[in-house]
């Protein structure tokens, strides 16, 4: 796959796989702003911000794939909706599960 990426914007391999580094750079930066979301307005909210990002991530990279400067700002605004949807499970089991109950709730929406 990273072959044909390559091929197609005419970019090296290496820099077409460093280009899912964005997720991790950017979880570490936004992941106290979804925090800070979620606890404020709700998992709701939260939750809403990520599928926003998200969906706006990928059509920019589907979509509207003309160069490959647009690939790396879709992959960008993904990375930005990842905190908010992966750190929303473990607030909703926090509130609406027991001591008991958490961990296979955290387990079972983050695979959702």
């Amino acid at each position: 796959m990273a072959q044909q990426v390559s091929d197609t914007y005419g970019q090296s391999t290496t820099v077409v796989n460093t280009i899912s580094l964005v997720y991790q750079g950017l979880f570490v930066v936004f992941t106290f702003p979804s925090n800070y979301v979620i606890d404020t307005y709700g998992c709701r909210m939260g939750v809403l911000f990520g599928i926003i990002f998200t969906t706006i991530g990928m059509i920019i990279k589907c979509l509207i794939n003309t160069n490959f400067v647009l690939v790396i700002v879709g992959q960008i605004f993904a990375a930005i909706g990842q905190p908010f949807l992966l750190n929303a499970p473990a607030k909703l089991a926090a509130v609406w599960f027991g001591d008991n109950e958490r961990v296979i709730a955290i387990t079972i929406a983050v695979a959702a």
